[in-house]
């Protein structure tokens, strides 16, 4: 990665740990019809202090919930003052709990948004619980058993100040990015496909940058820095700044002490299998096999493709500042039709790449194509070949069409059983609708999973098994056309590549042996588990992988 020795000049460094500060220095107004005044981070405590801003009412309540998102902490609930407003004493739990519910829930609308339609969370209550103060530690995650997003806390002696995850919006987008994507693809948190995870996390990324442009001031800063040419240093492609620096501030490597990121998109890395690169994080110019630092592949292929649609707003005559908030309108509905429509059970960055090219050419008439085509080119993400066969895949769909939209997951995966010969699938299969949405121009995806029970092979879990998922998407246009279908088959590499995951898991010590005495999502390190053995069967625990090792690692 880039070493940007800019990073010290635009950061700025936190309040003294445990000093007394007042409150915002704006007085609070009376709150006006359906609008109240908040406190809440610019993008992050390193890049700056919280702020007021005002958001709809019902977005916070007057418990900090809605009817999505809720606040359930292990400490005292904040409380509006008397107009009504959540203005937060700094470095209060309070502003915490603030922070993480507007981002949250806004990290939300803004995949719906661009969507076009709702995102159902995948674990079956139509709240999620958001949680600031989970544990002691560097870490984050999102779980779908717990149906939550959690965040660690712990003090930094170098930057004299407790570091909150809650605090920073890069990391809440980030872990409310995962609960996206999870009611999007519920089958990517069932797989253990290395590359899998790692678009999960990239995801989590990418959800954070799109969210960083949203705001006005974000961007003005981000040109501030940059003078309007995205290749150079900025807080955009910078990911979790302020835990980002304490981690390596901790570390015992004096040399990456000036910079100010967890993770930076401004990379050049390209495609090889993750396990072709062992289990390691690499570094910042070095790619890893582990996958939050495989993941920066996909983010930074990402960042280079709001950098072509920020050019392309630019050659349209927009100013800097409008571009770039075009760059995030307009690719943010690619990618997330583009994940709506890519294989169920597993996501891999080259049908990612094609679904977004795709993508550009149903809600863009093709304006990007060249400019995507050339960064997952230069990425090595895809190639000519990849193209052609992804063309000649989509001109033998199967001709299936419906009537009328589906109703309920069982009805849609009997539409589907009784099709079975018709779209090429096994005999005998059980299929579950994991996911199923329609959007506002009445287009239908469904997303189907059936299990296949084997042996598991990996050393010293002999005598296991575990269930691995088959797959099928099935998307229909506005008149009830199929647009796009895929099977993913259980066949021998599809095993081969579980069993690697498995391997990789075990290696990590993510598998627990459940007691039944109570069921654990963390170690006492704060790592996830994402493995438990049940009854002699290994299942997947789904959940983010929160794993930070070192100055290189990821939330």
């Amino acid at each position: 990665m880039v070493l940007c020795a800019a990073a010290s000049h635009f950061a700025r460094p936190l309040s003294v740990k445990n000093q007394t500060l007042p409150p915002p220095a704006q007085q609070p107004s009376q709150p006006q019809g359906d609008k109240v005044q908040i406190t809440t981070f610019l993008q992050d405590p390193w890049v700056g202090k919280a702020e007021v801003r005002e958001v709809d009412r019902k977005m916070v309540g007057t418990k900090l919930s809605n009817d999505r998102v809720q606040i359930t902490d292990n400490r005292p609930a904040a409380t509006p003052n008397q107009a009504g407003n959540w203005l937060m004493q700094a470095g209060s739990d309070g502003e915490s709990q603030v922070n993480a519910q507007v981002v949250t829930s806004q990290t939300l609308n803004m995949w719906q948004n661009y969507r076009g339609g709702q995102v159902e969370w995948s674990f079956g209550n139509r709240v999620l619980d958001v949680v600031p103060h989970k544990k002691q530690g560097m870490n984050a995650y999102y779980s779908r058993w717990e149906g939550s997003t959690n965040y660690f806390f712990q003090d930094s002696p170098q930057l004299q100040t407790t570091v909150k995850t809650a605090n920073s919006v890069d990391v809440v987008a980030h872990e409310t990015g995962h609960g996206v994507l999870d009611g999007m693809k519920p089958g990517y948190l069932g797989t253990n496909d290395r590359e899998t995870g790692a678009f999960h996390e990239a995801f989590g990324d990418c959800s954070a940058m799109l969210f960083t442009l949203q705001d006005p001031a974000m961007r003005d800063r981000i040109l501030e820095q940059t003078g309007g040419d995205l290749s150079k240093p900025n807080n955009l492609a910078w990911l979790a700044e302020e835990f980002g620096k304490a981690r390596r501030l901790s570390n015992d490597d004096p040399s990456d002490d000036d910079r100010a990121w967890l993770r930076n998109a401004q990379n050049k890395f390209t495609y090889v299998k993750p396990e072709s690169l062992g289990d390691g994080r690499g570094d910042d110019e070095t790619l890893g096999g582990e996958i939050h630092s495989f993941g920066r592949l996909w983010a930074g292929a990402f960042y280079d493709c709001l950098n072509v649609t920020y050019q392309d707003g630019l050659s349209q005559g927009m100013g800097a500042t409008q571009a770039l908030k075009f760059a995030a309108d307009t690719l943010g509905p690619i990618f997330a039709r583009a994940v709506d429509r890519a294989p169920s059970t597993r996501g891999r960055f080259k049908d990612m790449a094609l679904q977004m090219i795709q993508a550009d050419k149903d809600l863009n008439n093709g304006r990007l194509g060249e400019g995507l085509q050339k960064v997952f080119v230069d990425r090595k993400i895809v190639g000519p070949k990849d193209m052609e066969a992804e063309a000649e895949r989509r001109a033998h769909l199967p001709q299936v069409s419906v009537d009328h939209d589906f109703t309920s997951k069982a009805e849609a995966a009997a539409y589907v059983a009784a099709r079975a010969a018709q779209l090429g699938l096994p005999e005998g299969i059980e299929l579950t609708t994991a996911s199923m949405s329609r959007n506002d121009k009445g287009e239908q995806v469904i997303n189907l999973t059936y299990p296949q029970n084997v042996p598991v092979t990996v050393a010293g879990l002999e005598g296991l098994s575990t269930d691995i998922n088959g797959g099928v998407t099935l998307a229909f246009d506005a008149q009830g056309r199929l647009s796009d279908y895929h099977h993913s088959a259980v066949d021998a590499q599809c095993v081969q590549d579980e069993m690697e995951g498995i391997a990789y898991m075990q290696r990590k010590d993510q598998i627990l042996e459940d007691t039944r005495a109570g069921m654990q999502f963390t170690r006492n390190d704060g790592k996830t588990y994402l493995g438990v053995v049940r009854d002699g069967k290994l299942i997947r625990v789904p959940s983010s992988a929160c794993d930070c090792g070192h100055s290189g690692c990821a939330h």
